[in-house]
C-alpha cells in the first residue's frame, strides 16, 4: 500500500472498522514505513488528548428549548397558531402597521398637492379691466371710432354724380397724396387726415372734402361712421397744337 492510502484509514484503523486483511496490510506499512508510524503516532496522540477532556453536561432548559424549536418548525403556520398556549406572546399587528400607515399618508399628501391645478383668477380685477377698457374706448361705429368696410359694413356712398370732382381739376399741379375720410352716420364728413404722400394741398381742396355728402355705411341695417381712404394723384398734361 502507498502511503497516502494508508494516511486516509487513520481513523478506520484506530476504530478497527478495516477488514482484517486491510488491517494487517496497514499495520505490515507503518512498521515497514518510519515517516508514516511518526504521523501515526501524532494522529493518536491528538485524540488521546481530545478523549482525556472532561465532558461537558447539557441543562435540560436548553434542551428543551432545541425540542420546541423543531417541534414548531415541523408544524404548518396555521396549526401552530392553533396550538400555541393562549398565554403565549403573539406578534402585534398594529405596532407594525402605524409606521406603515404614516408613509402611505405622506405619500397621498405630497400627491394631492402636486396635482393640484391653478386658482381661478379673481373676477373682479376682470370686470374692473373691462369696465376701465370700456370708458377709454367711445362705442364702436360713431365719429370717434368708426368701423372700416367689409363684409357686413357697406361702403358709404357719394351722392355727388361727378366722376371727377371739380375742386381737384381748378387747382392744377403735380403730387400724390393719401387721405383718410371719416364719414358720420348722417352722411357728412367729421374728419379729413392726411396720411401720406404730397401735404401741400390747397387749403380749398381740403374744404371741399368736408363738404361731401355721402350716403352713410351701414351695419346690419342702421347707419354708423365708416373710415375710407383714397390715394389721388394729380399730373399736368399739356396737348401740342
Amino acid at each position: 500500500m502507498t502511503c497516502r492510502a494508508v494516511r486516509h484509514r487513520f481513523s478506520e484503523h484506530r476504530d478497527r472498522a478495516l477488514d482484517p486483511a486491510l488491517s494487517a496490510a496497514v499495520t505490515a506499512h507503518l512498521e515497514s514505513c518510519p515517516a508514516c508510524a511518526r504521523d501515526w503516532r501524532a494522529f493518536n496522540d491528538d485524540l488521546d488528548l481530545l478523549a482525556a477532556l472532561p465532558g461537558v453536561e447539557s441543562s435540560g432548559e436548553i434542551a428543551a428549548r432545541v425540542f420546541d424549536r423543531l417541534d414548531m418548525e415541523g408544524r404548518q403556520p396555521g396549526l401552530s397558531l392553533i396550538f400555541r398556549p393562549f398565554g403565549a406572546a403573539r406578534p402585534l399587528m398594529l405596532p407594525s402597521l402605524v409606521p406603515a400607515v404614516f408613509v402611505l399618508m405622506a405619500v397621498l399628501t405630497g400627491a394631492l398637492a402636486l396635482n393640484r391645478g391653478p386658482e381661478p383668477l379673481p373676477t373682479a380685477s376682470t370686470a374692473a379691466r373691462a369696465e376701465a377698457w370700456d370708458g377709454v374706448l367711445p362705442p364702436s361705429g360713431t365719429e370717434s371710432n368708426p368701423l372700416f368696410p367689409t363684409s357686413e359694413v357697406s361702403v358709404p356712398r357719394m351722392r355727388s354724380a361727378e366722376t371727377m370732382p371739380g375742386y381737384l381739376l381748378d387747382h392744377p399741379g403735380e403730387g400724390t397724396v393719401f387721405l383718410e375720410t371719416v364719414v358720420a352716420r348722417d352722411g357728412s364728413v367729421s374728419a379729413v387726415n392726411v396720411l401720406g404722400g404730397d401735404s401741400s394741398l390747397p387749403r380749398s381742396v381740403v374744404e371741399a372734402l368736408r363738404r361731401e355728402r355721402y350716403e352713410p355705411g351701414r351695419f346690419r341695417g342702421r347707419p354708423v361712421a365708416v373710415s375710407i381712404y383714397r390715394l389721388i394723384s394729380r399730373m399736368d398734361v399739356w396737348g401740342t397744337t
